[in-house]
């Protein structure tokens, strides 16, 4: 492995808001400048995007696991969120797609 990747750094980016396409832009954006070696050098395997219909609730969880398993306390951990929705009190993450299909917060 190459001496130049930062091999404790982990991301998981979310781009969600098909109306919103700017908001894929963004995460996809944050996830090329992280895995560059020419700046952050994330190890590829070590950073996890999920966009469009990849980034739902279940895949999102699923992420997060993954990320707790595979981190440990000299991690450095980037969790990325692009998208819109706002917060309610200390449930989390409400999205307008979320209220919609009667999901509820993340």
């Amino acid at each position: 492995m190459p001496e130049q990747f930062f091999t404790k750094g982990h991301a998981l980016i979310v781009g969600v808001g098909a109306d919103l396409p700017g908001t894929v832009n963004d995460a996809e954006g944050l996830a090329n400048i992280l895995k560059d070696e020419g700046r952050c050098a994330y190890l590829p395997k070590q950073v996890h995007l999920l966009t469009d219909e990849k980034a739902n609730r279940d895949s999102v969880l699923t992420a997060l696991d993954e990320l707790a398993q595979s981190t440990d306390d000299e991690s450095a951990v980037i969790i990325y969120y692009s998208g819109h929705g706002y917060q309610q009190g200390n449930t989390g993450i409400i999205c307008n797609d979320n209220i919609l299909a009667g999901v509820g917060p993340l």
